[in-house]
């Protein structure tokens, strides 16, 4: 069954419905959305787009955090995966949400202390705090030389 979103970031979006994320906490700051869906907007880039269901102008940049630190290895303990129904650890998503500023978008930044987990066998996500990890919540993705 295909869903019809209407983006205001990514515009008008097809979307199957086995293809639903659902976060039954939320995500920080937006506790009401519990519905995404994860769109590649450009093939073969590195970002994409966490786009919320019930919401039209809700959408976070996300990316594979190991992309840009091969050495991100976050713990993840029994009780930060509740609600995953878990999970084999292969079958975990980990994602960073972006932080890209309008007046210089090569600064941009991704949280690592506060990562989305996702089972893709399930399609759960989660957004664990990682308290006392020593992860940034504003990692530069780019690092200057």
């Amino acid at each position: 069954m295909s869903i019809v979103i209407e983006s205001r970031k990514l515009g008008r979006l097809d979307v199957e419905a086995d293809r639903l994320i659902d976060f039954p906490e939320g995500i920080l700051g937006f506790p009401i959305e519990k519905r995404y869906i994860l769109v590649e907007k450009d093939k073969g880039h590195p970002f994409f787009w966490l786009q919320a269901m019930e919401d039209p102008e809700l959408a976070f940049a996300v990316m594979d955090p190991l992309i840009f630190k091969s050495d991100y290895r976050p713990t993840l303990r029994k009780e930060d995966l509740q609600g995953l129904e878990t999970p084999d650890a292969g079958a975990l998503m980990i994602l960073a949400i972006l932080t890209i500023p309008h007046d210089d978008p090569l600064k941009l930044t991704a949280n690592l202390q506060a990562p989305l987990v996702i089972n893709a066998e399930t399609r759960k996500g989660k957004q664990i705090i990682l308290y006392d990890a020593g992860y940034d919540v504003r990692e530069p993705v780019i690092k200057e030389t």
